[in-house]
């Protein structure tokens, strides 16, 4: 077999291993991203319910102050109805006074519909923070074990990355940039045995004449249909 080729079948083995460790990685830390997406989204509601109390208080703030603007003008009327001089002016301030204290009435109808809501919102926040302390041990707890794993797959990751820095430095750089044009698309099948006569990437057979290229020749033969590096498994 081809020098450059039996270096090439162990640099695409290489790169399966270290291609194998990303997978790893996603899934010791899935648990952990489930862990804090959902703290995001207590985040996010713990923020909506704070801004819907600020709300809250604010229209309580306002009907406050409408309750003491129409009690002031309750009082106005009064002062003038002792000045009063005609039965119009008179029937006018009464519609007035009944006006102001059916708009006091309606904010106190109100502050004590936003009190309410404001109480159940309270409650809210307090369940949504407890679930919020609850995850933050959760994650914590969980960060440490999940980050001693991460660095244990990283550590791994970066010798078989060593190790290909070495398998690369012992081969020809225009059959490896070759290798790794072929890799862009074809990534961990870049390099695939002849089975049955045919490509182990796309799984077409190939002619009598390339097979018998493939195992007698010296040169690296791709396969005409997709383009893979091929090779004849030295066990079979």
């Amino acid at each position: 077999m081809n020098k450059h080729l039996k270096q090439l079948i162990e640099i695409a083995q290489i790169d399966k291993e270290s291609d194998a460790f990303e997978p790893m990685i996603k899934e010791k830390t899935k648990t952990l991203n489930a862990l804090l997406a959902s703290q995001d989204q207590q985040k996010s509601a713990i923020t909506a319910i704070a801004e819907s109390k600020d709300e809250l208080k604010l229209a309580i703030v306002r009907n406050e102050l409408s309750i003491q603007e129409n009690s002031q003008k309750i009082e106005e009327i009064a002062q003038k109805t002792k000045e009063v001089r005609s039965d119009r002016e008179a029937r006018a301030l009464a519609i007035e006074e009944d006006l102001a204290r059916e708009q006091i009435k309606h904010a106190n109808s109100e502050i004590e519909r936003l009190n309410k809501e404001l109480e159940s919102k309270e409650q809210e926040q307090a369940q949504k923070q407890a679930k919020q302390d609850e995850l933050q041990a959760q994650i914590q707890e969980l960060q440490v074990a999940t980050d001693a794993e991460v660095k244990r797959i990283r550590e791994q990751q970066h010798e078989i990355f060593l190790k290909k820095e070495k398998a690369i430095a012992s081969i020809d750089q225009k059959v490896i940039i070759f290798y790794e044009k072929i890799r862009k698309w074809a990534k961990n099948t870049s390099v695939v045995p002849v089975k049955k006569q045919a490509c182990g990437g796309c799984f077409i057979r190939i002619n009598n004449k390339l097979y018998t290229e493939i195992l007698q020749s010296n040169d690296i033969i791709t396969c005409p249909h997709c383009g893979r590096i091929l090779y004849i498994e030295e066990n079979v």
